[in-house]
């Protein structure tokens, strides 16, 4: 069994293949469950409020714009 992909790695590999556009949380949400590399301990869909959250936790590595993400330009 290979290694699980946290979801702001998954969330990082998203937007470096979409060039880094500002994407909204719903939009990441609906790309995360639909490539399906991500899972959910409870095998629950990810929701566009974990990925608010994700990229709150992890402002080293995205920046925010009301409901826009995209990786910091550092």
């Amino acid at each position: 069994m290979g290694l699980r992909i946290t979801l702001h790695e998954e969330l990082q590999d998203i937007l470096v293949e979409q060039g880094n556009r500002w994407k909204t949380t719903t939009q990441l949400a609906e790309e995360v469950n639909a490539r399906g590399r991500y899972k959910k301990g409870d095998g629950s869909e990810v929701t566009q409020f974990e990925i608010h959250g994700r990229a709150r936790r992890f402002e080293d590595i995205f920046e925010r714009d009301g409901s826009r993400v995209r990786l910091t330009s550092a």
